[in-house]
């Protein structure tokens, strides 16, 4: 009985802001107690709690001034329709753009392997990602219309609460992963991926320079290296994807999320370092320009590009290390608080 009290109680406080729910919980949890008798029969703390209503509206009963744009009324719902929207309609463009992408090409005559498949993936990804934004921004615009026309609220006064639909109780200590800060991470590391693979494909120029009067567009990167960044780009867009993907799924820190983002991580920093070491980064057309403002501009050049690729390896191992102990600590955190 007492556990029927405690998952009534945890239904209607998880769709509470996180900071109201411990005020509530003791607020409700006294309120049945003072319906039930001394010594309540299992009946009897049925007939309270089915007075008490649903707790989706009795969680309404408890918002005062709403602030969020999805409630947390319908946020689990909301959750639910996002984990097969996004990869379904994420994998079909993804599929769709490989396709494009093999096909332009083949118009284009392309006969380097690397050029190829960096073209595929690009076509592929940057479709796949903006399809999944795009799905995201609807999925939310909908529900948000959806819950503001009361369209939720009728739905759910058309069906008939019952308390065997009431939630588990989550094991104490267990945190799990904010949708929020997945579709965030998801958003970012798109537009900066994306965004660099239309410069390094030639969509934006690399830098302007004054010369003679007139602005130049002057291609900094070499065609080999700039192949080699966008399928670097476009794989390491892939894994995050893919991580970020995990996190939805599962929404705690696991030993199979921990596993991935690890595995994302070090594979990124594996193909970052590897671009940055790539030998004959920068065109001929920028090396004969420094030429033309220094005579020494090559060994300037050549400096500065040791130290800056150094300096990047490092950031990037750093980074990658401060991940996978964050992951690792996380998931032994979650472990523990759930043992």
């Amino acid at each position: 009985m007492r556990d029927m009290i405690e998952r009534y109680v945890y239904a209607v406080t998880r769709r509470l802001p996180e900071k109201e729910r411990a005020e509530v919980s003791r607020e409700l949890t006294a309120n049945i107690q003072d319906m039930l008798p001394d010594a309540p029969e299992e009946e009897q703390v049925r007939a309270v709690l089915y007075e008490l209503g649903a707790p989706e509206t009795l969680a309404e009963q408890y918002r005062q001034n709403p602030r969020y744009l999805i409630s947390p009324a319908v946020y689990d719902e909301y959750v639910r329709v996002l984990k097969w929207l996004l990869p379904t309609v994420g994998g079909i463009l993804l599929v769709l753009g490989m396709g494009f992408g093999a096909i332009d090409a083949a118009q284009a005559g392309l006969a380097n392997a690397a050029q190829v498949l960096s073209g595929v993936l690009t076509k592929g990804i940057t479709l796949g990602a903006a399809a999944v934004l795009h799905a995201l921004l609807w999925a939310t615009v909908g529900f948000v219309i959806a819950e503001r026309t009361g369209a939720f609220s009728s739905r759910r006064r058309g069906r008939e609460w019952k308390l065997e639909e009431l939630p588990e109780l989550p094991a104490k200590g267990k945190k799990g992963i904010p949708l929020s800060d997945s579709i965030a991470d998801l958003a970012v590391s798109a537009v900066f991926c994306i965004g660099a693979i239309l410069m390094f494909s030639g969509k934006f120029p690399g830098v302007m320079m004054l010369r003679d009067g007139e602005t130049q567009i002057r291609n900094i990167f070499s065609p080999e290296f700039s192949a080699s960044a966008i399928l670097v780009l476009a794989v390491t867009l892939a894994l995050c994807v893919g991580e970020q993907s995990l996190k939805i799924w599962k929404r705690q820190w696991t030993l199979l999320v921990c596993g991935g983002v690890m595995a994302g991580s070090l594979a990124s920093m594996g193909l970052m370092i590897h671009l940055f070491t790539r030998p004959g980064m920068f065109s001929a057309e920028f090396s004969a320009y420094l030429q033309t403002i220094n005579d020494g501009g090559l060994v300037w050049l050549q400096r500065i590009g040791e130290n800056g690729v150094f300096l990047l390896c490092l950031l990037c191992v750093l980074c990658t290390i401060g991940e996978c102990c964050a992951a690792v600590y996380k998931t032994m955190k979650n472990q523990a608080g759930a043992a």
